[in-house]
């Protein structure tokens, strides 16, 4: 087994991706894609988008044979594919992400380099489910603020669907699911919230660079 996990709807062609499982590391994910050159940023819970390495929680590029690689345990990792494939990005959205508008920021930086949010296809992967998720005031507080769509359960904050209600709000035209819970699958997952300080899943995607 690999320990990458996709999205049967989410076939996007001339990308290359995946949902890491507790199963891949950074050592198994260079030797599945020999050749790749993979980028990571220093993620910080920002809207912060950029095309290079650096600080940031979004990361995007137009170049073959790159790997765009997230890490989460609990937040949410968002995949996008331009239906042409010349551009990809991938976007580390926890509940800070979401409520400054880390998806609506990605998608109008993409706009401006020419790739209008109607032209992606978006897949969502494994993140903390609305039943694992309870948060506080100054969760709901940052939301209720912020003018963009969200979903509470009560007093449990659904990732995956927040994140749907925004792409698709944005004029993201397909929105693709994995909805699997890190915290309620530990033979799977790293859950922060669970007590996994420090390891992390690795979420990836490229464009195929075919020689």
């Amino acid at each position: 087994m690999s320990g990458i996990l996709k999205i049967y709807t989410f076939n996007p062609p001339g990308i290359v991706y995946g949902f890491g499982t507790r199963e891949l590391d950074w050592e198994r994910l260079r030797k599945l894609y020999p050749g790749y050159r993979i980028k990571q940023l220093q993620q910080v819970h920002s809207t912060v988008v950029r095309e290079d390495q650096g600080e940031g929680d979004g990361i995007f590029t137009v170049r073959k044979g790159e790997l765009l690689v997230i890490k989460t345990a609990d937040c949410l990792p968002v995949l996008l594919a331009e239906k042409q494939a010349r551009v990809v990005a991938a976007l580390h959205a926890g509940w800070r992400g979401l409520c400054r508008g880390i998806i609506p920021e990605a998608l109008r930086v993409l706009k401006e380099r020419g790739f209008p949010p109607e032209g992606f296809s978006a897949a969502l992967g494994p993140s903390i489910g609305p039943c694992c998720y309870e948060v506080g005031e100054e969760v709901m507080d940052c939301f209720r603020k912020s003018g963009l769509p969200y979903l509470l359960r009560g007093k449990n904050l659904d990732l995956p669907t927040t994140a749907r209600l925004q792409l698709l709000a944005a004029g993201v035209a397909e929105v693709h699911i994995l909805p699997l819970c890190t915290r309620c699958h530990p033979e799977f997952f790293y859950s922060h919230r669970r007590g996994d300080r420090k390891a992390r899943m690795l979420s990836f995607i490229g464009i195929i660079d075919i020689k």
